[in-house]
């Protein structure tokens, strides 16, 4: 992860007090700027993805079967994204893991966060850390 933008984006979700409003402001910034620039998908695992450009998926992320990326998504390295997840204008740093049939629409994903479960939506928020339901996630909403 070079880019500027994304490490800002990092540091600001990783305070224990989140502004939510400096968030959402550079996540709107990221996905109208820079992932325009940065879109690339070289490879994937799974059956039938669907992807709706602009999309980033950096080197060793694996997606399920199904899954539905885009647009304007960017996900980081050492990624697991479960199988039929749906995933538009969202942010998932590296070494993520989400379960299977995840809905994420305009949201940011911390890194080294693990999603130990499956059926959840989430629109507008920041997810991070470790959990094996949604009522254990770690979740702040934009």
């Amino acid at each position: 992860m070079e880019n500027e933008l994304l490490k800002s984006i990092q540091k600001l979700i990783s305070e224990k007090e989140i502004d939510k409003d400096e968030v959402k402001q550079a996540h709107i910034d990221f996905i109208k700027k820079d992932l325009k620039q940065l879109h690339c998908i070289d490879k994937y695992i799974g059956d039938f993805p669907t992807f709706i450009e602009p999309v980033h998926l950096e080197g060793e992320s694996k997606l399920g079967d199904d899954v539905l990326v885009g647009p304007n998504v960017y996900i980081g390295n050492n990624c697991e994204i479960g199988d039929y997840c749906e995933i538009a204008n969202t942010i998932i740093f590296e070494n993520v893991q989400l379960g299977e049939n995840f809905k994420l629409q305009n949201c940011i994903i911390g890194p080294n966060s693990k999603l130990n479960f499956n059926n959840f939506q989430g629109f507008n928020m920041v997810l991070r850390g470790e959990a094996d339901s949604s009522e254990e996630l770690d979740k702040v909403s934009l």
